[in-house]
This record gives C-alpha cells, structure tokens and sequence, in this order.
C-alpha cells in the first residue's frame, strides 16, 4: 500500500519545477531552420521574425520569452530547444 502524496510534497515539488521553468531559455540553431516561420506565426509575444533575404527565422528578444514553448512545438525543422542556460 503506497502513501499518499502530502499537500507539503506536492508544494515542494510544484515550486521546483517553478523554478526550473523559470529560467528555461531559447536555444536556437539558424542552420537547421528552412524558413517555414510557424514560431513566428504562433509567438505570443513576438520575439521571432521572418528574414526573407536569407530564408530563415530570427529569433529577436531573448528578454522578452516567456518560454511557452510554441515555437518548439511548431518547429518541424527542430531548430529550436528549451534548455536550462549553460545545460
């Protein structure tokens, strides 16, 4: 028969996971991208840009992320990663 999780573990583990999303940032590698711009079409906050002399994404305002993950997520070229800084 296995405990049941406490309201204190849960809080623990809840806040660490806070904290490690928290400083999630944007990682994003310009010679896998082809120019699809779905990261620049789903962005919340507009931090992507479509840069139509050289056919690929630009990635504006790390500052700015709110590290939502969308643009993840829509990349089929997988050029862009979530990571912890210096992982």
């Amino acid at each position: 028969m296995s405990k049941s999780p406490t309201m204190q573990s849960l809080m623990k583990e809840h806040w660490e996971l806070a904290r490690t999303l928290r400083r999630l940032e944007i990682h994003f590698d310009s010679e896998r991208c082809r120019g699809v711009w779905q990261c620049y079409e789903v962005c919340p906050v507009g931090n992507w840009a479509p840069n139509y002399n050289r056919m690929v994404a630009t990635f504006r305002n790390g500052k700015q992320c709110i590290a939502c993950g969308a643009c993840v997520l829509q990349c089929p070229e997988r050029a862009i990663e979530l990571r912890i800084p210096n992982a």
